[in-house]
């Protein structure tokens, strides 16, 4: 048998190509997290169920929560959560107050908690209103984030065109400035989000 330079090239080749389509497969990242301005609605898109959520009004609370005694400033914020597509449940254990300087606040979730958002689950159509709080230890929030345990996916912030200051009821006019709440040192530059929550 003659094997001829030709089909030695031509083999090498398709080698070589089989090869490289394998080596450049795409990596699979997460897409980044949603970030807008307090008052803003966001989709959380589950398969076929689709959340929409919407956090405003993140301030200080002199709220008493029964069976809860805070270890530092009491804050919170405002939710709607609406489904959009099919029952959907309303993931309070995964929203999470956090820093300018990354530092996160988890929600406390007693039941007793006044105006707290209900867990249940909400029908097509329909929607929950309430309150989540967070027992702030650290630097003042600037953001809400919801975060599926992995990666934060939404996130509500002060820094951003359109957003609420934190304590404050309505959004800036358009074009207007946003700065940061009374007393909150190092906030991020107006349009940054948050800082990410620090890694272990």
């Amino acid at each position: 048998m003659k094997v001829t330079k030709t089909a030695v090239k031509t083999a090498a080749a398709a080698g070589i190509a089989a090869m490289s389509v394998f080596a450049a497969a795409p990596a699979f990242a997460s897409p980044p997290p949603n970030i807008q301005g307090f008052g803003t609605s966001e989709q959380l898109v589950d398969g076929a169920l689709i959340t929409n959520y919407t956090v405003s009004n993140l301030q200080p609370s002199n709220v008493a929560i029964p069976g809860y005694t805070p270890k530092g400033t009491l804050y919170q914020a405002d939710i709607t959560a609406r489904s959009d597509a099919g029952l959907v449940t309303p993931m309070v254990n995964d929203f999470i107050a956090r820093g300018p300087n990354g530092q996160n606040y988890r929600v406390i979730d007693k039941v007793g908690a006044p105006n707290g958002l209900n867990p249940a689950p909400i029908p097509q159509g329909g929607e929950s209103t309430g309150t989540l709080y967070f027992d702030v230890t650290g630097a003042p929030p600037n953001g809400v984030v919801y975060n599926d345990g992995m990666q934060d996916i939404l996130i509500w912030t002060s820094n951003m065109e359109g957003g609420s200051a934190p304590g404050a009821v309505n959004s800036p006019a358009p074009g207007a400035v946003n700065s940061p709440a009374p007393g909150a040192a190092n906030s991020p530059a107006p349009g940054a989000p948050p800082a990410p929550a620090p890694t272990a």
